[in-house]
């Protein structure tokens, strides 16, 4: 073999050290080339819009303390509704009011679905509703049979829209829930809030407990209201809770959310994470 002269060698060194651009380099510098709307827009196209929703989806379907607050929620109930018959000055019929979604039906399948597939509500709610397959949450329908037992009147109000109202009720006839009819299903029209369903309710009835997942199923006083409001409000009526206002755990989702994104709740997903991130309290 021929040996290199000593220029010939540091030449061949030379190129050695080069390192040949890799597809990664390639794909930097055209990274480097897009405009900011562009950066944006391929930010969009692989972010996982709802991985933040994993683990409070994966809680309602494997957390044994979902089930417990559940139990202890409905277990609160019956102990203040043995209460409130005892009261003989009450003299109107006395009935129950329920939210449906997360009160008295478990959705966390088509939550677990959005995240799976990408997508967000209202895309294909209609199509979960309609199956009709919602199975009950833990003690609900143990306890509304219970109160059934005394008389007591159930009132299912709900926020789900009224063309979804004939296949709500055909979901709770199905687990065997009590007054699940046209007259006791209660569905949402044209109003978001709650309250004109529960004022024509108070005009007839002696409401002796309510139960929801969401402030809004209690109350007006919580009505689009911003998260630190609404914790004012709580505050306020504190004594309510676990008395007349029977709370169901939901970490899945709730009117506290949209007030962490504020006027950009139509913003893109990227930047309604780092709102997500900017609401935490960190030490």
């Amino acid at each position: 073999m021929k040996q290199l002269t000593i220029p010939a060698l540091i030449l061949l060194i030379a190129f050695a050290g080069c390192k040949r651009q890799s597809p990664d380099d390639k794909t930097l510098t055209l990274e480097k080339n897009k405009t900011a709307t562009e950066l944006q827009q391929q930010a969009d196209s692989t972010f996982r819009k709802n991985e933040y929703m994993v683990l409070g989806v994966l809680y309602h379907q494997q957390a044994a303390e979902y089930r417990a607050l559940c139990y202890q929620a409905y277990n609160t109930g019956r102990m203040m509704l043995d209460k409130d018959l005892a009261d003989k000055q009450v003299d109107k019929h006395r009935i129950i009011v329920l939210d449906v979604d997360e009160t008295v039906l478990d959705n966390s399948p088509y939550q677990a679905e959005c995240i799976l597939k990408n997508i967000n509500y209202p895309t294909r709610w209609d199509e979960w509703c309609q199956k009709a397959s919602a199975e009950a949450v833990p003690g609900s329908l143990e306890f509304l049979n219970y109160a059934k037992g005394y008389g007591v009147s159930i009132f299912y109000v709900t926020n789900r829209k009224d063309h979804l109202k004939d296949v709500t009720i055909k979901n709770l006839q199905k687990l065997g829930f009590p007054n699940a009819d046209p007259e006791h299903v209660i569905t949402r029209t044209t109003d978001n809030s709650k309250e004109g369903r529960r004022k024509a309710l108070v005009e007839k009835y002696h409401i002796s407990l309510l139960f929801g997942d969401n402030l809004g199923d209690f109350s007006y006083l919580f009505d689009e209201k911003p998260n630190a409001a609404r914790s004012a409000a709580v505050d306020d009526v504190k004594n309510e809770f676990g008395k007349r206002f029977i709370v169901l755990p939901n970490s899945m989702y709730g009117d506290w959310e949209p007030n962490l994104y504020g006027d950009n709740i139509k913003g893109s997903d990227s930047l309604k994470s780092v709102l997500r991130l900017k609401g935490l309290k960190g030490f």
